[in-house]
């Protein structure tokens, strides 16, 4: 799939599901959260300015506040609809287009999920996200992928080797990576995903 395509495709999750898990492409809330609660993991989030990378209809922001957090939010998506529907939600918060954030400067910045569909080339567009986002954040970068060590890949989703991401991100991004590939996501199956921390200084 290319931008286009991947727009069209979340447009019409929302108009299936609503605001809901679903409509951002995961199985459950219970899911959905357990993902939430390990990027949350890379550092105290107190006070913080944080970016949510791809924030769908902001469930990583409720998630963060539900726990009791305060933090100044940014929200940016592809699909426009996603950044209406947050603005409602979140009237403290920021939600724009990536361009119009692209210059400022964040705490942490979060990415669940974007990396997960199928692209012409998922390497790529992986590796150039991440160098900008990192770029942008002044404290560290969290997000999650698709662990190739599955049994199974549906031919719609991107699976990359964990070692591999944090080759890359050692050799060309920071010397301070954390990988987290020791969780289930789901009780009693074996871990199919994976977290990274990207940090600007060590812990």
């Amino acid at each position: 799939m290319n931008i286009d395509d991947i727009s069209t495709h979340y447009r019409r999750l929302l108009a299936e599901h609503g605001d809901s898990p679903q409509a951002v492409q995961y199985s459950c809330k219970n899911s959905q959260e357990r993902r939430f609660e390990l990027l949350a993991g890379i550092g105290d989030l107190r006070h913080k300015r944080i970016l949510d990378f791809g924030c769908g209809t902001g469930h990583l922001g409720s998630y963060l506040y539900e726990q009791g957090i305060e933090f100044d939010y940014f929200g940016t998506d592809i699909v426009e609809d996603f950044l209406t529907l947050c603005q409602r939600k979140f009237p403290q918060g920021h939600f724009e287009d990536f361009n119009s954030l692209s210059h400022l400067q964040f705490d942490y910045i979060f990415v669940a999920g974007v990396f997960n569909n199928k692209m012409a080339d998922n390497t790529q567009f992986y590796q150039e996200t991440v160098r900008k986002l990192f770029s942008m954040c002044r404290l560290g970068l969290s997000f999650n992928m698709m662990s190739a060590y599955v049994d199974y890949q549906d031919p719609n989703l991107f699976y990359e080797y964990p070692e591999k991401v944090f080759g890359f991100l050692k050799r060309e991004v920071t010397p301070f990576v954390a990988l987290r590939n020791d969780y289930e996501v789901k009780p009693g199956v074996v871990p199919f995903d994976f977290t990274v921390y990207a940090y600007r200084s060590g812990q």
